[in-house]
């Protein structure tokens, strides 16, 4: 009695998400940075004291990893003092993106930082990074200003977008992250803008893109953009979601 029904259901049983699916789970109302895994997919690693190997490396890990926690306590200042950090110069940092974003220190992380940590591609020199670790650039304005004007390239799905795309000119691309397991997974997204009218994709084709990164103020928070220069339709990944 069970034989039938139990081959019925493992044989017409998809298995993967169908674009209703990933749009239930909220792949247009993200919340731009935030999340439990910001820290698994922030761009700054761990590190020592000034590339050192020496110093304080327990103080700057935490730092690093973790830009929310307090800064450790040193001589002559209060323990659990918070430093604020200076607000990004804008002006500057299109300025640095017009100019091709040469090193230039804006705090703890850097476009050196950035070049040690994240592979490039040989061929075009894009920065290769995940959709997930676009997503939480989001929440560190330090790394906003090292990578905003960064060639990258990137692999996801597509859907159409939904939000903002007045002109037309934007797709949304996203990778669903298991959580703890499949049924759990969350998709986590982000624009991708061209200069004209976006190309059209059958809902959840895989693509890889390429571009330049962006950061614009929308519904009141930062929203990681790709201002795509070439999109193409390629192979799903081996792992077609990131645990």
């Amino acid at each position: 009695m069970l034989v039938v029904p139990i081959t019925t259901a493992a044989v017409l049983t998809q298995d993967e998400f169908t674009a209703n699916a990933v749009m239930n789970k909220g792949v247009y109302s993200q919340n731009f940075g935030k999340g439990a895994h910001a820290d698994q997919f922030s761009l700054k690693r761990e590190r020592t004291d000034a590339g050192t190997g020496t110093g304080n490396g327990n103080a700057v890990t935490a730092a690093i990893t973790n830009p929310n926690s307090p800064p450790a306590a040193t001589a002559g200042t209060t323990p659990g003092a918070q430093d604020v950090m200076p607000k990004v110069n804008v002006a500057e940092v299109h300025k640095q993106a017009a100019q091709g974003a040469e090193a230039k220190s804006y705090g703890s992380f850097t476009l050196a930082d950035l070049e040690a940590q994240v592979p490039r591609n040989k061929e075009t020199g894009n920065f290769m990074l995940e959709v997930t670790e676009l997503y939480y650039t989001a929440g560190d304005k330090e790394v906003q200003s090292v990578l905003a004007g960064q060639p990258v390239e990137t692999t996801g799905q597509v859907l159409p977008e939904k939000v903002n795309n007045e002109k037309g000119n934007r797709v949304r691309l996203f990778r669903m992250l298991v959580q703890c397991c499949a049924a759990d997974a969350r998709p986590y997204s982000i624009p991708v803008e061209f200069a004209t009218t976006a190309p059209q994709f059958k809902d959840m084709t895989w693509v890889k893109v390429s571009g330049k990164m962006a950061f614009r103020e929308e519904g009141g928070q930062t929203v990681p953009v790709l201002e795509a220069l070439k999109i193409e339709e390629t192979a799903a990944p081996e792992n077609q979601m990131i645990y």
